[in-house]
């Protein structure tokens, strides 16, 4: 088990571990001490082979960011959903698409035959239902790691996963005009500093840098781009299902100018229509006491998203915190 650590972002080889065996205990305290820190860390991990990664990135995602405009537009659904084209103040130079539900095949060929509605392109289906299932085993080990480290009994655990929903967002940076200058003249800003509302994002790079992570001390860590290592980053919803003792990551995205990057998100959510709130075990009176109130996440997304606000605010705590006063 590698647990290096830069920062307080720490580097955990998950490869070749099994539950109760050699390593795993020593790995489960690394993966839940830098998401306790940072609400992220770095993982080591057979989920994405060679040949997966050639097709993901280089025939899927081109050929799906080579359709006309109107075809990617037509994905758009909701405030998070669907397609995504730059946006001058927060993400300038981005475009990308979300997969809903990409766990389900039936999902992925829908949203094939939405966007090649002559042949529906049964390699794109394949690729993305063969990265889904890796990241889908991928997620749910560091979030038992996690949960389980903080005291979590495996039935409330395994209650929690089966509540959730996956998505797959593929996106590019900088093939589009960048209009946000970064501090120096090498780098881009490409997606400023943000917090994710979801659950839990498993973020796979691809060859150029870009994503950075913000330390305790207001540093950003870069991270590597390396080929099997995944960036697994802590939302809001995470922040309120651990009551509080996993902060959602702050990141962002700066890429050298002049280069474009690819990377897909992998990412967990609740379900329509559910509830989300503080896994009992992690509730007492003593040093723990009841953060949030039980949140509905879709709810919570209309509050966020529905009204303009800088991206480093406090929505979640406006919305469900205790001791706000609101509702």
């Amino acid at each position: 088990m590698d647990a290096g650590k830069v920062a307080e972002l720490r580097r955990v080889d998950l490869r070749g571990l099994r539950p109760g065996g050699p390593g795993w205990v020593q790995a489960c305290a690394a993966v839940a001490a830098s998401m306790e820190e940072l609400g992220c860390v770095v993982v080591a991990h057979g989920a994405l082979d060679g040949e997966l990664r050639r097709d993901l990135f280089g025939r899927a995602m081109p050929e799906l960011f080579a359709l006309p405009l109107p075809a990617k537009q037509g994905t758009l659904s909701g405030h998070i959903g669907g397609y995504i084209g730059p946006d001058p103040e927060k993400a300038p130079g981005l475009e990308s698409l979300r997969i809903s539900e990409a766990t389900d095949a039936g999902k992925v060929h829908a949203f094939a035959d939405l966007v090649w509605p002559d042949d529906g392109n049964a390699a794109f289906c394949q690729t993305i239902g063969a990265f889904a299932k890796g990241m889908l085993e991928l997620d749910h080990a560091v979030q038992k790691m996690v949960l389980e480290s903080l005291g979590v009994r495996k039935e409330r655990v395994d209650s929690h996963l089966a509540s959730l929903v996956y998505d797959v967002r593929l996106s590019r940076y900088g093939a589009l005009a960048p209009v946000t200058a970064g501090d120096d003249d090498e780098a881009t800003t490409y997606m400023v500093a943000h917090r994710d509302c979801s659950m839990v994002t498993t973020i796979t790079q691809h060859e150029v840098e870009g994503l950075q992570v913000r330390g305790r001390d207001g540093a950003w860590i870069t991270v590597a781009p390396e080929p099997g290592t995944f960036a697994v980053v802590a939302g809001e919803m995470f922040t309120v299902v651990t009551n509080g003792r996993v902060p959602a990551c702050v990141h962002r995205v700066r890429t050298p100018s002049n280069r474009e990057r690819l990377s897909v998100l992998f990412g967990s959510s609740l379900k329509h229509g559910a509830v989300v709130g503080a896994l009992e075990e992690l509730v007492d009176h003593g040093r723990h006491p009841l953060r949030f109130r039980p949140c509905d996440f879709d709810e919570y997304v209309k509050f966020r998203f529905g009204q303009q606000r800088p991206g480093l605010n406090s929505a979640l705590q406006e919305f469900c915190g205790i001791g706000t006063g609101t509702k």
